[in-house]
């Protein structure tokens, strides 16, 4: 049997950019109806139990390059508090020319790994002096003209291939899930690509915008976890006069409807606030899929952590053989999580390379992927509990953009979420408050005659 709704406007998608759109539409009086095809809405902000607390299986901390995190707190008048990471920032582990493995602090001023003083003393610990003199020239290289090129081939070309290989690679992969070679900086960070442009260098550009903080340390989160910010919003969407349907997978779009299968649903507008696959399917896209994101939450029993060895985390080179690309060591990073913590215990989570997240599953291969990247002397009979997750839909890549975009456009389907603004909370919540404003904006005259030819 189908059933006819009318509605102003249907969000399918139940992520963080779906629930901002629903409470802004429904703030402002709109009927939205926002439909999420799992259980729970969320997204990629998800928590599971580790160590006795409620913790993040996804996201767990967001970019300061923006305000849309804090302001969408505040305008929505969210029952959570914003935290700081300790002070102590995230490390790199490489290997030295020896073929020794070293860790050391990232450079206190940096960006997309590009140092802002490429001879200070933390950068050149890391590119020993040769690498850092060859960084230093960047300054008195001409800016390439023509198309963009990839952020790899950029910073090799300006700063040498160790910034490239000890820097640039591991955060790219690490917070990105890409490699260097397959994005382009004004993708990732689109300011500091229109401020290199205009300083006519990148190390200028990254001077003038890094904050003098710890790597690791421009973001923030939420006390208890960030899964909070999703579940605040989806409760405030709701007092609002929001519907968010769960467990209800979409079938197909139009412009102005959308099939359940059982039932059919029209609006005003649809929106695709979905991950980039899902969106490619929904919108008959033939794409190249991504892999999926795999991570691992352990809690670990070992001293040899009671001193935070490499700060609120590591991140990999390449060349560094481990089945994870980094880990975060969670009650380092965050003073709630430690004070929650039972004595002597600790939370780490585990991002995997590749197609290899099954070897991180177990306490064995956990343990083993927590001494490479650590240096601690961690066995298997430390780890007490491994919580896998992997996240099929996670990245969006540049052609999937693409793509997506097009055939959205072509068809008058509104999109929000990373395949519309791009990776991380601090673009994803400020392109949906802007989308939510335009939906409520009424058309011009002239806007409403083109529609109607």
């Amino acid at each position: 049997m189908t059933h006819e709704a009318t509605h102003d406007v249907i969000i399918v998608g139940g992520g963080i950019a779906g629930l901002t759109i629903a409470w802004e539409l429904a703030r402002a009086g709109r009927d939205v109806v926002l439909l999420e095809a799992s259980d729970d809405a969320g997204g990629m902000l998800r928590r599971g139990a580790a160590a006795g607390l409620e913790v993040d299986l996804g996201a767990e901390s967001f970019a300061t390059r923006t305000t849309g995190v804090a302001d969408l707190v505040a305008d929505a008048r969210l029952p959570v508090q914003l935290v700081e990471p300790a002070p102590g920032g995230a490390h790199v582990a490489f290997r030295r020319r020896s073929g020794r493995v070293d860790r050391a602090p990232l450079p206190r001023r940096a960006l997309v790994g590009m140092p802002a003083e490429p001879l200070a003393a933390d950068v050149v610990r890391i590119l020993g002096r040769r690498g850092a003199r060859r960084a230093a020239q960047e300054r008195l290289l001409p800016m390439p003209v023509g198309a963009e090129p990839s952020l790899a081939e950029l910073t090799t070309s300006r700063f040498g291939a160790r910034v490239t290989a000890r820097l640039v690679e591991p955060l790219c992969r690490s917070v990105y899930s890409q490699s260097a070679e397959s994005v382009r900086l004004s993708s990732l960070h689109p300011v500091l690509w229109e401020k290199a442009q205009a300083a006519g260098s990148l190390t200028a550009a990254v001077d003038a915008l890094a904050p003098a903080v710890r790597a690791g340390s421009a973001v923030r989160g939420v006390e208890g976890g960030l899964w909070r910010l999703a579940a605040e919003l989806e409760a405030v969407a709701l007092r609002a006069g929001a519907v968010i349907r769960t467990g209800t997978p979409v079938r197909a779009v139009t412009a102005t409807s959308v099939d359940l299968g059982h039932e059919t649903l029209s609006a005003a507008s649809v929106v695709i606030a979905t991950g980039p696959t899902a969106a490619a399917e929904l919108l008959g896209v033939d794409v190249a899929l991504a892999p999926p994101v795999g991570l691992v939450v352990a809690e670990v029993a070992s001293d040899g952590f009671d001193a935070f060895p490499v700060g609120s985390g590591v991140i990999a080179a390449p060349e560094i053989e481990c089945a994870a690309k980094a880990l975060t060591h969670v009650d380092a990073k965050w003073q709630w999580a430690a004070a929650a913590l039972p004595a002597g215990s600790h939370l780490v989570r585990l991002s995997a390379r590749e197609g290899r997240h099954d070897e991180l599953t177990d306490a064995a291969g956990a343990a083993a992927a927590i001494r490479t990247l650590t240096g601690v002397r961690v066995s298997p009979g430390d780890v007490r509990r491994v919580v896998p997750v992997s996240w099929p839909d996670a990245v969006a890549t540049p052609p999937v953009r693409q793509a997506v975009a097009a055939a959205a456009a072509e068809r008058g389907i509104r999109l929000a979420g990373a395949v519309a603004a791009g990776t991380g909370l601090a673009s994803v919540i400020p392109h949906a408050r802007a989308l939510a404003c335009d939906l409520t904006t009424p058309p011009t005259p002239s806007e409403g005659v083109r529609h109607v030819h």
